[in-house]
């Protein structure tokens, strides 16, 4: 997948994202999706009697397993990712995830209805905008002559921890994983052999602490508490509101939810939102699939008019 650009990027496999996907990759379009595994309300359901053509109650799971089996016949592809942010400084969307980054055309945001934002780490949301970042290529200019730590899997985190060599002092990497197969070797090398850089494995953050900024991190390193100096936090932890992980592409109402037009545009062209995160009254499946269906036929439209690709589709 590696370098790859993508047609359509769908972050997101419930019923509004496997539509997508159904209809993106039946016009031979090249087709990613992005999904958590074993997440969403689709999965949860126990049985449903009112999608229509379905007989005999099936359950949740069944028709989710129905709806990826028909866009696998597609060709479209699956990725088992948390989904960080959007990089949108180039020609093309970049999404980037907890286990890489991916380059699209556009993007349907199709993720479903959480709980509006994850689970807080002690200081994160008090020292937001305060020395806590969740991109270092945004952030990083403010850095020069700093101490920074990041935290995350190791790939995502050596992107961004190159970038920041250009300008921070001190770079202290935060590594979750043991990064040996999907990391970048010379790219790793690199950084060890930087000597701004120093790498941490099996790590975890516990708290943020500080004053009016960052000033330190708690961090459990091999199972032992260590106290660190530090002022600049960047995490890729999959902590995010989604306030947080959409306000740049999207205006949000008052509950949360992604507000588009009826043809499930953003505020950013070639985004999309589809399915129970788009701000609306009425939250079913078979809304869903309407969703993802219109959101589908902007995105192959805008594909073919700005790419200048040649794809059939009905």
């Amino acid at each position: 997948m590696e370098n790859k650009i993508y047609d359509v990027i769908v972050i997101g496999a419930g019923p509004a994202g496997l539509t997508s996907a159904l209809y993106a990759g039946r016009s031979n379009l090249s087709v990613l999706v992005i999904e958590k595994p074993n997440t969403g309300s689709l999965l949860m359901a126990h049985k449903i009697e009112n999608y229509p053509g379905i007989l005999g109650s099936p359950t949740g799971k069944e028709i989710y397993t129905l709806m990826k089996e028909q866009t696998l016949k597609f060709n479209v592809e699956f990725v088992e990712a948390t989904f960080l942010a959007f990089d949108l400084f180039g020609e093309y969307k970049v999404v980037k995830t907890d286990k890489e980054n991916f380059t699209g055309k556009t993007v349907i945001i199709a993720s479903g209805w959480a709980k509006n934002g994850a689970k807080k780490l002690p200081g994160e949301e008090k020292y937001l905008g305060k020395g806590v970042s969740y991109c270092a290529t945004c952030d990083g200019a403010f850095t020069r002559n700093m101490t920074v730590s990041l935290f995350g899997k190791g790939k995502e985190i050596a992107e961004e921890a190159l970038f920041l060599t250009k300008y921070s002092k001190e770079i202290h990497m935060f590594i979750t994983d043991n990064c040996d197969d999907n990391c970048d070797k010379a790219l790793m090398e690199n950084l060890k052999t930087n000597e701004k850089v120093k790498m941490y494995y099996s790590s975890e953050l516990i708290e943020i602490k500080g004053d009016e900024f960052v000033e330190e991190v708690i961090v459990k390193v091999d199972g032992i508490h260590q106290t660190l100096p530090t002022q600049f936090a960047f995490l890729y932890l999959g902590t995010k509101s989604l306030k947080e992980l959409y306000g740049e592409v999207a205006s949000l109402d008052e509950h949360g939810y992604i507000i588009t037009d009826e043809s499930m545009h953003t505020s950013i062209e070639g985004i999309y939102a589809a399915g129970d995160v788009r701000s609306k009254h009425v939250r079913q499946v078979t809304t869903a699939t309407s969703d993802g269906t219109i959101a589908a036929l902007e995105a192959i439209k805008h594909v073919l008019k700005k790419h200048n690709l040649k794809a059939q589709y009905s």
